[in-house]
């Protein structure tokens, strides 16, 4: 699910980009180096929250070494291994930092969202150990757009059309099994 998650998360970090004319050169590496530190970590339930401080903790060391083996920016590399050290800070109920900051904002609303998509929908249903129509009623039941609020209008529209894409593959799914039962 990795690889996927990160292929997707970064044709829509580009598009909320250019859309809200975003610094790529901090979002883009967020998102690939973001979830780094699961590599060190345990191989468990990412939902749980000693895996989720261990796996960032861990990510901000990787990511620092690969930026410097990179050679970007000391700047840069300061705030991405920060961004790195927090993504997932709105687990532990810390959830201001999101709202002041348009980059990690915008990251936090692309994570959220992955739940969403076509392939982060049937991989997050496996982990939860939910079917489409519960997975469904908790993402719409989620406190992240009270907490987070969509940094964007780009990612709110994303996050809109990937729920409505699954809400109507339920619907079509359900048609044909009733169909079939007749």
């Amino acid at each position: 699910m990795d690889i996927d998650h990160i292929e997707w998360m970064m044709k829509d970090a580009l598009i909320a980009c250019k859309q809200e004319k975003l610094d790529d050169t901090l979002l883009l590496p967020l998102v690939i180096l973001h979830d780094v530190g699961y590599s060190k970590s345990p191989k468990d339930n990412p939902f749980k929250l000693d895996l989720r401080k261990a796996h960032m903790k861990a990510g901000e060391k990787i990511a620092k070494k690969i930026l410097e083996k990179a050679n970007y920016p000391k700047s840069k590399i300061e705030k991405i291994t920060y961004y790195v050290s927090v993504h997932d800070n709105w687990a532990l109920g810390k959830d201001d930092i999101y709202k002041k900051d348009k980059i990690l904002g915008t990251f936090n609303d692309l994570d959220f969202m992955w739940m969403a998509t076509q392939k982060g929908f049937p991989a997050i249903m496996k982990i939860l150990n939910k079917n489409c129509d519960e997975l469904i009623r908790y993402i719409e039941n989620d406190d992240k757009p009270k907490k987070r609020p969509f940094s964007s209008k780009t990612t709110k529209k994303l996050f809109e059309k990937y729920l409505n894409d699954r809400k109507k593959e339920q619907q079509n799914n359900t048609k044909t099994n009733n169909s079939i039962n007749f």
